[in-house]
């Protein structure tokens, strides 16, 4: 799953598009959280395969996806991911996006600039104080930490992506996850999503706090907060048939 697919062109640099599912069912766009690629959504898209067309698509510099010139911030993945969403011509369809894909899906919404059915947003941040623990856990994981407990990942990394420097792909990634302007995390803009909203959180996140969740809930008019317990930051690998069932219901809420 998620092996063949195609390069779109987003500017500096081109993104890697693949396909699974069913093709005449509703489109769900799949992004994944940072250092990871659309791979990481297989245990999950296993479980939507039956009805639903499935979009995954590699971040710039992830997976195999160039990195490109620009600085990697979640501003510029909004910018990527919509002319890449416009060039694909796609006129309806939902986003789940994890941690980074979620981050990036919620400034998606908020910008207006594609209208996404809906917006599943998994273990994301909208905002970072200055003193969110997650700040503490960026500044001091280096990539020899990350290495150790990663190495399968960045194996694959090396393997598939076209030009690969894992070193600089994590400086860049660090970089951007301690951002605080208005090309980081989306803050109060989130107040202008109209679409459903559905946020998961899991309650043993070490990154992501249970606050955290229910305070962007709380921003988005009828927005919907899943937490799920003792499920981590990458519950949609861990779990994906617990989490499936609630994915569903929330999505037969939404119009087609």
């Amino acid at each position: 799953m998620f092996d063949s697919g195609k390069f779109v062109s987003v500017g500096d640099t081109n993104l890697f598009v693949s396909e699974a599912g069913n093709p005449q069912g509703r489109v769900i766009v799949l992004l994944h959280g940072g250092l990871q690629s659309r791979r990481d959504f297989i245990p999950l898209a296993q479980n939507l395969a039956k009805d639903y067309r499935l979009i995954a698509i590699d971040t710039r510099g992830h997976g195999r996806s160039g990195l490109g010139t620009a600085s990697l911030t979640y501003r510029q993945l909004q910018d990527d991911f919509t002319l890449l969403l416009t060039t694909l011509g796609l006129q309806k369809f939902g986003i789940i996006g994890h941690s980074d894909g979620g981050i990036v899906a919620l400034r998606l919404a908020a910008s207006r600039a594609v209208q996404p059915e809906f917006v599943i947003a998994v273990g994301a941040h909208w905002v970072l104080p200055e003193n969110d623990p997650a700040r503490q856990i960026y500044q001091t994981i280096n990539l020899e930490k990350w290495r150790g407990m990663f190495g399968s990942q960045i194996a694959v990394y090396n393997t598939e992506n076209p030009k690969p420097d894992f070193g600089k792909l994590f400086k860049a990634a660090t970089q951007m996850w301690l951002g605080c302007d208005e090309n980081a995390y989306p803050g109060a803009s989130v107040k202008n999503i109209q679409c459903p909203l559905l946020v998961v959180h899991g309650d043993d996140d070490m990154l992501v706090s249970r606050q955290q969740a229910f305070d962007l809930a709380e921003q988005v008019k009828g927005a919907r907060l899943l937490n799920i317990p003792f499920a981590s930051h990458t519950l949609l690998e861990d779990m994906p048939e617990r989490i499936f069932p609630f994915l569903q219901d929330f999505m037969k809420l939404v119009p087609a």
